[in-house]
């Protein structure tokens, strides 16, 4: 599809002579459609996004060279732990996850959460307690992998949240797993309400996640930089505050 095939180049100009072997490294920066945190606008065809922001202004702050490509997760994911100073971002950082890269993050804090019909009188507690149900989330999720194994349930996997929105919404499944901020905004782009949340069950790391071959002083010094875009990531999260207030 068009949108995958989305890529834009940068390189910021360096203002010095003598380079470190972290500022002559490029980078390849891949990620997925993702709304808030990254998504290809309709009108101007950029890609845009509370984390494609972020990665941008970490970039320029470390003069890194970069291509901006948005592809589909399960081909960014795996060419992410394959290439050379390839990374991939939003990613949930995960003890699964956390030795097929090297990290930068977390960019932001999510949350893990379970959602119901609005109607739906479904009380659960735990993991556990979904068993009964028949439940669904989107496919490469960290918290459908984590609650799948934490509930010892088989979970429905769908391309995209709005597809999993339409089948708890539609009767298909009972509840659905997605992330605090993911769930309602997957919901509005269904055309459908927001969902009621059945469970808050853990908050989310999400971060950078770079190839293990990618250069170790770069990645040392995108991870110092990161520690100062708090205001930064206040500004970008704006919209989305109340959404992301849950997890805390």
């Amino acid at each position: 599809m068009k949108r995958f095939l989305a890529t834009v180049s940068f390189s910021f100009a360096l203002g010095f002579s003598g380079m470190t072997s972290a500022e002559e490294t490029s980078l390849t920066l891949l990620t997925e459609e993702n709304p808030p945190y990254s998504y290809q606008d309709i009108e101007s065809g950029d890609l845009k996004g509370t984390g494609v922001s972020l990665v941008k202004e970490l970039m320029r702050r470390s003069n890194t060279k970069f291509t901006l490509t948005l592809l589909p997760w399960k081909r960014a994911f795996r060419e992410a732990q394959e290439n050379e100073n390839t990374c991939v971002f939003v990613v949930n950082r995960t003890p699964a996850r956390e030795p097929l890269f090297s990290w930068v993050g977390p960019l932001f804090e999510g949350g893990w959460a379970v959602y119901k019909r609005p109607d739906s009188e479904i009380t659960i507690q735990t993991p556990a307690d979904m068993k009964p149900y028949n439940v669904v989330g989107k496919s490469g999720s960290a918290s459908v992998d984590e609650i799948e194994k934490a509930a010892g349930i088989k979970i429905i996997r769908t391309g995209k949240d709005e597809l999993a929105a339409k089948m708890l919404y539609y009767g298909r499944a009972d509840l659905w797993v997605s992330g605090v901020v993911d769930g309602p905004l997957g919901a509005k782009a269904a055309g459908l309400p927001a969902p009621a949340l059945a469970l808050l069950w853990k908050k989310a790391n999400l971060s950078l996640a770079c190839s293990r071959q990618t250069n170790t002083a770069l990645i040392e010094q995108l991870n110092k930089i990161n520690q100062s875009l708090d205001e930064l990531r206040k500004e970008v999260l704006a919209l989305h505050s109340s959404a992301l207030s849950q997890a805390q």
